[in-house]
């Protein structure tokens, strides 16, 4: 019988469950093995308790995700305890909040890995401590992007074909075939990837051509929010060409989850200013930002009603099952829309006539799509053949953009609202968090430019025709960029 490969249990508190799933699948981007509870079991039932024990018991570690909602976690504290008198290594991170709110005294004197300001550093640090404990130590050396032709050829892609062009060049010349040879190198550096607005590095996402049917004459339009890692998650804004780049938040803890109100002139987004997130409210005139919410649990992904009068979110409640949630323009009268009692339902994107809400439903990272009516009631699913982690979005012609794929692996797909003729549109680069522009012609999406390299940080902003054309590349820096949202 083969041995089972080595795993990590996570403890934390359930108010940190979407920071939970984005450091796991960070992990497992690294091959870094992680047990977590709720992919699996159902919290609460006599099973579960019993497989938590069983999973610690085996486990290589314990990765504890520290924040003032797990150090008040009798669970989290009866998770350590119990690691500790089966002599497992302890790894704490610190998520959000202060030392002193977030940091258990028995682990006061544990080294720990700090998320709050320096996400992928410190997911880096974590994961080289991870793989040095279980002996398998990865140095990876992150290579410097390389210099390019005006055209978008980097050196590296010249090289490349130079040689082999060279030798091909050579023999078929012997043959009399030096048209042919010189036709196959052309073709052969014509065909490389090669974004249309701004020079990019030596990978960008290859974007397959769809069956959808636009115009290729018009430019886009509108701005971009999204979060920009400049000193940990902050929301950043950039026009749909890529100039008039700002920097919207400045805060000293993390901002998230940002997207346009209809009007364009303000954005919504989740910060943590009080150890729990709520949701905010950012004026784009002023600059003012008020808060909307007083819930003190986890909320995320707001979006605005096109109609301007209501705003759907995921909220949290104290069974920590993820439910959609209503609440007035101003914040007030928040209350539960639709919820599972054993599925999280999170991310909702509103149609465009504001009549319905396409949103995520399933477990972990296993998700389908589903929409649902201004009732609701019975959720009819999209596609079943859909798996995907959950950020979706709804444009004026009736198409549903998602991403999905295994670990650093996912890719932007399209599919009508009845299910079918469903499009997958790029090919690699770990492409997701795709949005429509408001005239439903352009996707906005996050690509990692680096991925084969592992640059975690070379994740950034990119645009390309909904047919998966005329792929742009708007922004270019040393962190991360990510969950575009488009308005006007």
């Amino acid at each position: 019988m083969s041995t089972p490969a080595p795993h990590f249990f996570m403890s934390y508190s359930r108010d940190d469950i979407d920071l939970q799933r984005r450091v796991a699948a960070e992990l497992r981007g690294r091959g870094i093995d992680v047990w977590v509870d709720v992919e699996n079991l159902i919290p609460g039932s006599p099973a579960w308790e019993r497989e938590v024990e069983r999973s610690i018991r085996t486990a290589a570690g314990l990765i504890v995700l520290l924040s003032p909602s797990s150090n008040n976690s009798e669970w989290v504290r009866r998770e350590i305890s119990f690691a500790e008198h089966n002599e497992k290594r302890i790894f704490p991170v610190l998520l959000s909040g202060d030392e002193d709110d977030s940091i258990p005294l028995r682990l006061s004197n544990h080294q720990h890995v700090d998320l709050r300001v320096q996400f992928h550093p410190g997911m880096e640090q974590l994961a080289n401590a991870l793989h040095d404990h279980l002996g398998t130590t990865k140095i990876i050396k992150h290579k410097k992007r390389e210099a390019q032709t005006p055209g978008g050829i980097t050196t590296a892609n010249i090289k490349k074909f130079a040689l082999p062009g060279f030798l091909l060049l050579l023999g078929l010349a012997c043959i009399g075939g030096l048209a042919m040879a010189a036709r196959l190198i052309y073709g052969s550096i014509r065909n490389l990837p090669t974004p249309a607005a701004t020079p990019t590095p030596s990978e960008i996402p290859f974007v397959i051509a769809t069956t959808q049917n636009i115009s290729n004459n018009e430019e886009p339009i509108g701005k971009i929010v999204y979060t920009c890692q400049v000193q940990g998650d902050e929301i950043c804004m950039v026009n749909a060409d890529g100039s008039d780049w700002e920097r919207l938040t400045n805060q000293p803890s993390a901002s998230n989850y940002a997207s346009f109100a209809p009007d364009g002139n303000s954005v919504l987004f989740v910060g943590r200013r009080t150890g729990n997130t709520e949701i905010y409210e950012l004026n784009l005139s002023t600059r003012e930002i008020s808060q909307l919410t007083q819930l003190k649990k986890e909320v995320g992904a707001p979006e605005i009603s096109p109609d301007n009068k209501l705003i759907a979110f995921t909220y949290r409640p104290s069974n920590n099952i993820a439910r959609l949630w209503i609440m007035n323009r101003d914040g007030s009268n928040p209350h539960e829309f639709y919820g599972s009692s054993n599925q999280e339902s999170h991310n909702p994107t509103w149609s465009p006539d504001g009549t319905e809400i396409l949103f995520a439903m399933g477990k972990g990272e296993n998700n389908k799509l589903y929409i649902i009516g201004s009732d609701g009631q019975d959720p009819r699913v999209v596609n079943e053949t859909i798996d995907t982690r959950g950020r979706s979005d709804w444009s004026l012609q009736n198409l549903i953009s998602f991403d999905m794929g295994g670990p650093l692996q996912h890719d932007i797909y399209l599919v009508n609202l009845d299910g079918s003729r469903l499009e997958k549109l790029t090919n690699g680069n770990n492409s997701q968090g795709a949005s429509f522009s408001p005239d439903g012609k352009w996707i906005a999406f996050t690509a990692y430019a680096n991925l084969s390299n592992q640059d975690l940080n070379s994740c950034e902003i990119y645009i390309m025709r909904v047919d998966g054309t005329d792929l742009r590349r708007l922004t270019e820096n040393n962190y991360c960029d990510y969950q575009p949202r488009w308005g006007n």
